[in-house]
């Protein structure tokens, strides 16, 4: 198991660490540069208190692009894998459309037994997308906003050999 690196303390005192190698924050990091430093701003002026912390953060300026989009049927879809992540997790890339403007920061973790958090995973963007179809924790809402919605392709790294025309689910 990789060691937990510290990332900040938030506006309450409470330490807050990732995994820099294995973590979904990880590939974050790795796919937006800048998204380490705009956790660490959100982070710092925030106060986390539950077991699980999950919000996004409206900064009034835009800090990047998000990878989540509309789409319809005149997207070109292929669905994929993304590092990190569980083989049976395909998520909807489209080749047709580009990465869109915004000023939210998503950022979600976990609390410790000894009271510090773990960032899971980190990303420009609205926390409003609902589990991905075909895991165990799909919801009812998840094959019909996934059907409207997709990553834009190049946004995020790829298990390699996963990618395909076909739905998944």
């Amino acid at each position: 198991m990789v060691a937990q690196e510290f990332l900040c303390i938030t506006q309450n005192g409470v330490s807050v660490s990732y995994d820099p190698i294995d973590s979904h924050a990880a590939t974050h990091f790795d796919d937006t540069p800048q998204l380490k430093e705009l956790v660490i701003e959100v982070l710092t002026t925030s106060t986390l208190v539950a077991d699980r912390e999950a919000f996004d953060i409206d900064l009034g300026r835009v800090v990047g692009t998000t990878d989540v989009v509309t789409v319809d049927t005149s997207d070109e879809i292929v669905y994929a894998v993304r590092k990190n992540r569980d083989d049976n997790e395909y998520v909807p890339f489209t080749k047709s459309r580009p990465a869109e403007p915004s000023s939210w920061v998503t950022v979600s973790l976990d609390k410790q037994p000894d009271g510090h958090y773990i960032l899971f995973s980190a990303w420009i963007g609205r926390y409003d997308d609902p589990p991905f179809p075909g895991t165990e924790y799909e919801t009812p809402e998840s094959r019909p906003y996934w059907t409207e919605h997709a990553f834009v392709w190049g946004s995020q790294v790829i298990k390699p050999g996963t990618e395909t025309t076909t739905c998944p689910w």
